[in-house]
């Protein structure tokens, strides 16, 4: 069973660690203000944290057997992606806007809130949900019974995605001067969307090949 954990936590860390859309949407928000990429890690958390219980309990087993519910969230998560990109290079070769006062008060919990944005990215992310249905069957934590198995690694994968987004957070604030000037805002926020685009696209592309 140690050697089971030992590898399973090993392959949550790389998981975990490898840039996809959820760091570059964290990327993209760094710059809002000095609290928005821990508002959107902190969005991402609640959003790993609610597809883990999902799995534990068996639900996101249950969409993966619904090949329509599956197309559905599939969709959906690529166009708010790709939304997500466009404006986000939209942002970065518009008009030249001078960035907000970090005194100005800013909507934590809207439409458009660097918060909202991780719990919806990060629940409509097809790959989460395949992340969990995928992995935990590899691994036997016997004596343990499966619920028990699946709650654990599920612990695990969200104490190894706390950690990272900890540690990201706080390498962000330490070089939020320098993602503040106005070539490296632009070339962040151009690379960022560029990735949310270029992912949620690609996802719609094969959507509609195999649809």
């Amino acid at each position: 069973m140690v050697e089971q954990l030992l590898a399973f936590t090993l392959t949550c860390v790389v998981v975990v660690v490898v840039p996809g859309p959820d760091f570059a949407l964290v990327l993209k928000n760094a710059h809002r203000a000095p609290g928005s990429a821990a508002a959107t890690a902190g969005g991402i958390m609640v959003g790993n944290t609610v597809l883990a219980l999902l799995a534990v309990l068996g639900v996101t087993a249950l969409l993966a057997a619904s090949e329509i519910l599956g197309t559905a969230v599939r969709i959906a998560g690529a166009a708010y992606l790709l939304f997500l990109g466009i404006s986000a290079l939209r942002e970065a070769f518009g008009p030249r806007r001078s960035q907000p006062s970090a005194a100005e008060p800013r909507p934590r919990f809207g439409g458009g809130s660097p918060f909202l944005q991780g719990v919806v990215s990060n629940l409509l992310n097809p790959k989460v949900a395949v992340f969990y249905l995928s992995l935990f069957p590899q691994f036997d934590l016997g004596p343990l019974p499966p619920l028990a198995q699946h709650a654990l690694m599920a612990c695990i994968f969200l104490l190894t995605a706390l950690v990272w987004y900890v540690v990201l957070v706080q390498a962000i604030r330490r070089v939020s001067a320098v993602l503040a000037r106005p070539r490296v805002h632009r070339a962040v926020t151009a690379g960022s969307g560029a990735v949310l685009a270029g992912v949620g696209g690609t996802i719609l592309a094969k959507s509609a090949v195999t649809g």
